[in-house]
């Protein structure tokens, strides 16, 4: 191999449909796209036998001796199943780092999974099509970890760009947007991504799966239209309409805060109010909710004054651009 090997993955945000995509719930839909917060990974082969992950941006370090006798201890856990579930045993230094916050809900963890997916299989001379690197990526958190994993980030971050999925989980059919520039341009000058802090949102999928599994009316109720929101934002998208699109938005925002009354909380509801007030057409939480990072549309000539006013009120925005390569892996 080379001296060294690089790769990185983008995230995604402005998932539509979310929580569809989860194993219990069945016939699921959801659109995505992703942004160019990418995660990175570089590998540098060693003398030694033993192989070294350092998390750059958290400033986290573990050590594997052996990929056979992994332990999981909450330290750098996804990274070491990779490892284990690629059986790489020859001494290298794994550097990663990410420019999405953690718990920001962009799906930085599936990002990172699949920018180390790709970093291995190339150390390894092996060769993986995009559908069996989310499904890796996929597996690793739900079967060896034993987390809460929906199967939308995974191939988002995989892919790339904008796409719309239906899904019966895990099995996936994913068909990518194909969008004009003059969209692609008004759409970054018009999104905003705010970043609200990181979160957890283990609690509320607990509750969410209980009520869901329970048939409590709202949630079915609010699953339907989640999912009829991921196939109503295929439609603004292909009509090229940013004002349908954060309709979209709203609706689905509006049926996700009502699965859970920590969905929302003042910080939240603060944001969107000032965003609204300022010329927000569009505001939805990524991900699960209860915190991370929302992502704003704005009306033409309202992106400045909706960014200011954020930003004055002690908000962080993350600026980001739409992707659409997605995980990428090369030689240097």
């Amino acid at each position: 191999m080379s001296d060294i090997i690089l790769s990185r993955a983008p995230v995604r945000i402005c998932d539509i449909g979310g929580w569809t995509d989860t194993w219990f719930y069945p016939n699921g839909a959801v659109f995505n796209m992703c942004v160019d917060l990418y995660s990175y990974i570089r590998i540098l082969e060693t003398k030694s036998d033993n192989i070294n992950i350092i998390s750059e941006n958290l400033g986290l370090k573990t050590e594997i001796f052996d990929f056979k006798k992994i332990e999981y201890d909450g330290t750098l856990d996804l990274l070491k199943a990779v490892v284990k579930k690629l059986e790489i045993n020859e001494g290298i230094d794994i550097y990663a780092r990410t420019e999405a916050p953690p718990g920001c809900g962009t799906g930085t963890s599936a990002s990172i999974a699949v920018s180390l997916i790709g970093a291995l299989a190339k150390l390894s001379n092996r060769t993986f099509n995009k559908d069996r690197i989310a499904q890796i990526a996929h597996q690793l958190e739900t079967e060896e970890l034993h987390l809460e994993s929906g199967v939308q980030d995974q191939y988002a971050v995989t892919y790339g760009g904008i796409n719309f999925m239906e899904i019966k989980y895990p099995s996936v059919a994913l068909t990518p947007l194909k969008i004009s520039s003059k969209l692609i341009y008004q759409l970054e000058s018009q999104m905003i991504i705010i970043f609200f802090g990181s979160r957890s949102s283990s609690s509320i999928h607990k509750a969410v799966i209980e009520n869901y599994i329970q048939r409590e009316k709202q949630t079915l109720e609010s699953f339907e239209i989640m999912k009829n929101c991921a196939y109503e934002m295929k439609n603004a998208i292909n009509s090229n309409d940013t004002n349908y699109m954060g309709e979209v938005m709203n609706t689905n925002w509006k049926a996700q805060k009502k699965l859970h009354q920590f969905m929302t909380n003042p910080t939240i509801a603060k944001a969107e109010e000032i965003a609204r007030k300022n010329g927000a057409i569009g505001f939805k939480l990524n991900g699960a909710g209860g915190g991370g990072s929302a992502t704003i549309i704005t009306e033409i000539g309202k992106e400045f004054t909706v960014r200011k006013k954020l930003i004055e009120y002690g908000y962080q925005i993350l600026p980001a651009k739409l992707d659409f390569q997605g995980m990428k892996t090369w030689n240097v």
